[in-house]
């Protein structure tokens, strides 16, 4: 059995991945859980005398390992991560984040128009969250024309049809696809205006989901501010709820960006790249300052909000959203139909500012808003105005006013009931 070449290889595999395992500072039980995988895998080649680790081997052993029973202490979702970056170890790699979506490669026939596309969108000025998010529809869009279709001066509206009643489409998708089939047909790609076959789903504007002064105190009072998580948790909700920050702007938070002096936040906004700067109060201050010094992990981010465990990396917008929701079920704070994440905060911040007067200018001015008028979108939900804007019931006039005569509705009552009772 060659097993002194494969044990070698595999040698080599394992020291760099507890090297560097160590540097991202897991704990030392996360390294021993990673070491029994190799364990198995070492097994596995001395099983069949291989002699060399390689990516393929890696996912025989996967598959085999998918076969033990279901009570095994290493589960395979586990075992699954670590055969990945033993994999990005051997070919010399960064480890990367494992996606679950599903990537949606353009056709080599259509990449150069694709190219095009992009590139159009950069002269427009369009944000790099935008392109990437076209890139990703425009890809989905032209994987999914019929095969058949080698040139896009063939493509038909009987063709568009079969594309978007075969699959679902978000809306986002259906706004990327008629942008594409404008750009060919500005292009002289195509002949004819095809966007004009893409739907156009109306997009429901549904009513701000807010909550009440005594909800937001509750959630607070929820977090067990005794720990590093918690005091991580209650900062992030401190931003949301008493400065109105989009959770893009919270986790893109960096040191940089604190004033200490001024008692500001100074930021360029994720979503609309404007400046916008924010005056703390005391308790804004206090609450990240705990987190700073008593329960942040030492990280070499420059961002403030890192993850509680290894590798202590900054955290993603997707985690404020299960942070707030963890809150809202701590709490015992009844949704009733609303959004329970950092949004649902901001809008109840922007609600409670228009409801205490304070003018459309300032409202827009402290959420980062562009447009002026967005401010008004958090009216619909301020009852108190909203009463003082009600008018009186008019009196009623002509025929109606007779009809509501005693008289005339006991005669009106009279004769509906004839021919029905006895």
């Amino acid at each position: 059995m060659k097993q002194s070449n494969g044990i070698s290889n595999l040698n080599k595999i394992r020291d760099e991945m507890e090297r560097r395992l160590n540097i991202m500072r897991y704990s030392k039980e996360t390294i021993k859980a990673y070491m029994r995988i190799f364990g198995c895998v070492e097994n596995y080649m001395k099983e069949y005398d291989e002699t060399n680790y390689t990516r393929e081997l890696g996912q025989r052993v996967l598959a085999k390992y998918a076969l033990q029973p279901k009570q095994t202490p290493f589960p395979y979702k586990h075992a699954r991560n670590v055969i990945r970056r033993m994999d990005d170890v051997l070919e010399n790699k960064s480890f990367t984040p494992w996606s679950r979506q599903t990537k949606w490669e353009c056709p080599s026939r259509f990449t150069g128009l694709l190219d095009k596309y992009l590139e159009s969108l950069v002269r427009r000025g369009f944000r790099n969250s935008t392109i990437g998010s076209r890139k990703s529809y425009a890809g989905r869009f032209f994987s999914r024309l019929p095969e058949t279709i080698l040139s896009l001066e063939e493509l038909s509206a009987a063709d568009l049809y079969e594309v978007f009643t075969k699959y679902e489409w978000p809306i986002v998708g259906f706004t990327t696809a008629r942008s594409i089939l404008l750009f060919l047909y500005a292009n002289n790609v195509i002949k004819t205006n095809l966007s004009i076959c893409v739907p156009s789903p109306r997009r429901p504007s549904p009513l701000p989901s807010i909550y009440s002064g005594e909800d937001i105190r509750l959630l607070l009072l929820s977090v067990d501010r005794t720990t590093g998580f918690g005091k991580r948790d209650y900062a992030i909700l401190i931003l949301s709820t008493h400065m109105g920050l989009r959770c893009s702007d919270v986790v893109n938070l960096s040191f940089k960006n604190i004033d200490r002096g001024t008692k500001t936040i100074n930021i360029i906004q994720v979503k609309t790249a404007r400046p916008l700067t924010l005056v703390m109060n005391s308790e804004v201050e206090e609450a990240i300052d705990d987190y700073i010094q008593n329960g942040r992990p030492q990280s070499s981010s420059e961002k403030i909000f890192v993850r509680a465990r290894a590798p202590f990396s900054p955290l993603s917008r997707n985690i404020c959203y299960e942070i707030a929701h963890r809150y809202f079920n701590l709490a015992g704070i009844a949704s009733r139909g609303r959004k329970r994440g950092t949004h649902a905060l901001r809008a109840s911040y922007a609600t409670a500012l228009v409801s205490k007067d304070i003018p459309y200018t300032v409202v827009q001015e402290a959420l980062g808003h562009e447009d002026p008028e967005s401010a008004k979108y958090y009216v619909r939900v301020d009852t108190r105005h909203l009463r003082m804007c009600a008018l009186d019931v008019p009196k009623p006039t002509g025929s109606f006013a007779v009809m509501l005569e005693p008289e005339v509705r006991q005669s009106l009552s009279l004769n509906s009931l004839e021919g029905v009772l006895p």
